[in-house]
């Protein structure tokens, strides 16, 4: 025979990101059907009807659970007072499951104020009511219900206090929030529990929030040794330690979480690769950049071509900058992308392409000291073998005055060279 059960209420406060802006708000509750049968207190004629309403509350049928109620209510007054009390505890499951939070509270209300209520029915009753108010946002009958709560329980528990800690948050009283939260937190240590997520990262928060950075990286730690699957946690603590100055323990921080598999964003995959390159280890920045580009969670574009070609350069890696160098440059048609090309080029003494790439740079979009981008193609065609063009753009180039010197010197050097081969030829 099933027995009338009281409503329990399970409030979660939602995880949090690092973000500019921080917010909370209660998971919905959910409802425990109430009991239907203690036949030493409730009448058989009145569990007969309140057996129906259940019946249809669990089908979802809440109309009709609500008729039944309200046929049960008609005879109000010759109810006795734990049946009153677990008629109002059912109207509150229904309405609240109907999304119908102010009848919810009012049913709580006259749940409460039955005489002789027992224990179980009155600490759950003061526990929902609690965080029904805080669902409606009116925070101050959230705090002074679970104060209440809590002061009619022999031992309060970590929830009661994290309850209380989201009130608080939502007020902005950071402080009152930090203390409810180490009590929460204290009280769970001691019966053995381990801290819940919501807990934690409400705790950050507030940290946060009170910009004291370096207990909420504390915290962060602790959410990632507790919930390593969570990738979030790792992503936030490699953030906070960036805002703390503390690049290379935010490079290791998101290494172990790529490791891991729990990087999927192209922003992270970005930051982790430039990280590596600040700390001159290319190779993993080279690998992770492919991988992120071969599985389309980096896009292909002007900025990630040129972060992934210069990331190849330092791991020395000139043979497969090519490729990359020639698509950002066809891609953006800007001269630095050619110049770039062209100095790829010279890594491998490809003399001829360099030249190419040198050309392609001075028609190009937005070029930029073009004197000097004519030294460097001279510089390529002599030693492409190429001396009387080579010794025509170091006359251009001599035209300059910022590379006038320079240029000259390289004229009177070709131009002995080509005498000497001259004579030579002789």
């Amino acid at each position: 025979m099933r027995i009338l059960r009281s409503l329990a209420v399970v409030l979660c406060v939602a995880l949090v990101s690092l973000s500019a802006t921080q917010t909370f708000a209660a998971d919905k509750p959910k409802p425990v059907k109430p009991q239907t049968r203690q036949t030493q207190v409730i009448r058989a004629e009145v569990y007969k009807k309140m057996d129906a309403a259940q019946k249809a509350f669990e089908a979802k049928d809440y109309n009709g659970a609500l008729s039944t109620l309200d046929s049960i209510k008609a005879g109000y007054e010759k109810l006795n007072d734990y049946e009153k009390a677990s008629l109002w505890n059912m109207y509150g499951a229904t309405y609240y499951t109907k999304g119908d939070m102010r009848a919810a509270i009012n049913a709580y209300i006259n749940v409460l104020q039955q005489k002789d209520l027992p224990e179980g029915l009155k600490n759950a009753g003061l526990q929902t009511l609690g965080q029904l108010y805080f669902i409606i946002e009116e925070y101050d009958k959230a705090i002074a219900v679970v104060k209440k709560w809590m002061s009619v329980m022999t031992s309060p528990s970590p929830d009661s206090y994290v309850l209380l800690a989201q009130a608080n948050y939502q007020k902005k009283n950071y402080a009152e929030t930090e203390r409810n939260l180490i009590e929460a937190l204290t009280i769970a240590k001691t019966q053995g529990i381990t801290p819940k997520e919501n807990w934690l990262a409400l705790l950050r928060a507030v940290y946060y929030e009170k910009k004291q950075y370096v207990k909420s990286a504390k915290v962060l730690e602790i959410l990632v040794s507790l919930y390593p699957e969570n990738g979030s946690y790792w992503q936030q603590l490699a953030g906070m330690n960036g805002l703390l100055e503390k690049q290379q323990e935010q490079m290791n921080i998101l290494h172990g979480a790529y490791r891991a598999g729990l990087l999927k964003s192209e922003g992270d995959y970005l930051n982790l690769a430039r990280l590596y390159m600040v700390y001159e280890i290319p190779y993993p920045a080279v690998r992770l950049l492919a991988k992120g580009m071969t599985a389309k969670i980096i896009k292909v574009n002007a900025e990630t071509l040129q972060l992934y070609a210069q990331a190849l350069v330092m791991a020395k890696e000139y043979d497969r900058q090519i490729p990359v160098l020639k698509k950002l440059s066809e891609m953006t048609g800007e001269s630095k992308h050619f110049v770039y090309l062209a100095q790829a080029y010279f890594q491998l003494d490809k003399w001829p392409e360099a030249a190419d790439a040198l050309r392609s740079a001075l028609k190009a979009k937005n070029v930029n000291k073009p004197a000097e981008i004519q030294v460097q193609l001279g510089n390529a065609l002599y030693n492409a073998g190429k001396l009387e063009q080579a010794r025509e753009v170091f006359e251009a180039a001599a035209k300059n005055p910022s590379t006038a010197e320079s240029a000259k010197n390289w004229v009177k050097f070709v131009t002995t060279e080509i005498d000497r081969k001259k004579a030579l030829a002789k």
